[in-house]
């Protein structure tokens, strides 16, 4: 982003301590991140919905904050270069504005006025905006408690869960979360954006998702890419520009993580065209399965040769392929180790339809 220039001519940094013409020093606000703004605008909708505002104002307030969240762009520097914010899917012209004052100002008037409105328990809520207040309202009264704290207990217990359902316990648990994990279907865009950066800002020649989202796992806290590129550091440069602000948080010659605006992790593993199976398979496993697997290949780091392709791999060490979503360090190794005849026999009747088709496939 470019410095702008201060009155005297000079550049300043963003939230830097401004001299003003009447000698007052005011600091301006500091650089926002998508999902700051994001949450600004999740925790307004929050109170809307606490207020009985009109639902579809309220949905469109939450489905602006979930798509700036995963908006590669900055939405500061759109703001500063003037850009037309309604030409995004989902920002109508109240959204606009709203985004331009929290980006100017530092905050947002409506919230503001409406915290001081809402009663002490709603006021809890708010600090943490993923959670929906009628929802929390229905645990409450349900459970009779009163407070966030009572809350995470009843959720740490199981009680949400046994008394309304797996659904709202799962709400609960993502709204209430440090780490911001977020439920697979909200990855799934999240990773569709960031893919894109990487192909494209970044110019990574080739990019896919492993780890969790790829093994399909409900809740995901780290999104993961497998990478070809000629020059690693440049991508792990520009990936620290994507959605304004992408804090790095370790690097070395073929890793690097990062700490993304919408508060989950991403991890990023070089490889070429010689080790691209191997690393597909090293980064999609669970620690677990992982575990297994070592115990029939060896230690994946020491391994030498040629694996282009996951099949290729498996093949190796005679082994059928096993799926993604597979890879969870149950019983999948061993069952890949022997031949499908016998794990139909070990099956029985249950198990006919699918041994059918893994007996066509070794055959």
């Amino acid at each position: 982003m470019a410095e702008k220039p201060t009155h005297d001519g000079g550049p300043h940094p963003p939230g830097a301590i401004i001299a003003r013409r009447e000698g007052a020093n005011t600091e301006s606000p500091a650089f926002l991140s998508n999902a700051e703004i994001a949450d600004r605008l999740a925790s307004l909708a929050q109170l809307l919905s606490a207020q009985k505002e009109n639902p579809y104002k309220i949905k469109a307030y939450q489905r602006a904050a979930a798509k700036l969240r995963n908006m590669s762009e900055s939405l500061q520097e759109l703001v500063q270069d003037e850009a037309d914010l309604t030409q995004y899917a989902g920002i109508g012209d109240a959204i606009a504005s709203a985004i331009r004052e929290i980006v100017q100002t530092g905050s947002l008037r409506k919230l503001e006025t409406l915290r001081a409105q809402v009663s002490p328990a709603i006021a809890s809520i708010n600090a943490h905006p993923r959670l929906d207040p009628k929802r929390v309202q229905r645990i409450y009264k349900k459970l009779g408690i009163s407070s966030v704290q009572q809350l995470r207990e009843k959720l740490d217990n199981g009680e949400i869960e046994r008394e309304l359902g797996l659904r709202m316990a799962q709400h609960v648990r993502q709204g209430l979360a440090e780490t911001h994990a977020m439920l697979l279907y909200r990855a799934d865009d999240l990773r569709t954006a960031v893919e894109e950066f990487l192909l494209g800002p970044c110019r990574a020649k080739r990019a896919e998702v492993v780890g969790e989202v790829r093994r399909r796992t409900e809740v995901i806290e780290e999104l993961a890419f497998v990478i070809e590129t000629d020059d690693f550091p440049a991508v792990v440069a520009r990936l620290q520009r994507y959605g304004g602000r992408t804090p790095l948080v370790s690097s070395g010659k073929d890793n690097a993580v990062f700490a993304l605006s919408s508060g989950v992790l991403l991890r990023l593993q070089l490889a070429g065209k010689k080790d691209w199976g191997l690393q597909m398979v090293a980064c999609t496993g669970s620690k677990t399965h992982l575990k297994k697997l070592t115990a029939v290949t060896g230690r994946l780091r020491e391994l030498k040769g040629f694996y282009a392709s996951e099949r290729a791999f498996y093949r190796k060490f005679g082994l059928q392929y096993i799926e993604p979503e597979l890879r969870e360090g149950y019983d999948e190794v061993e069952r890949r180790e022997e031949h499908p005849a016998q794990a139909c026999d070990r099956e029985g009747h249950q198990g006919r339809a699918s041994c059918a088709f893994d007996l066509q496939r070794w055959q």
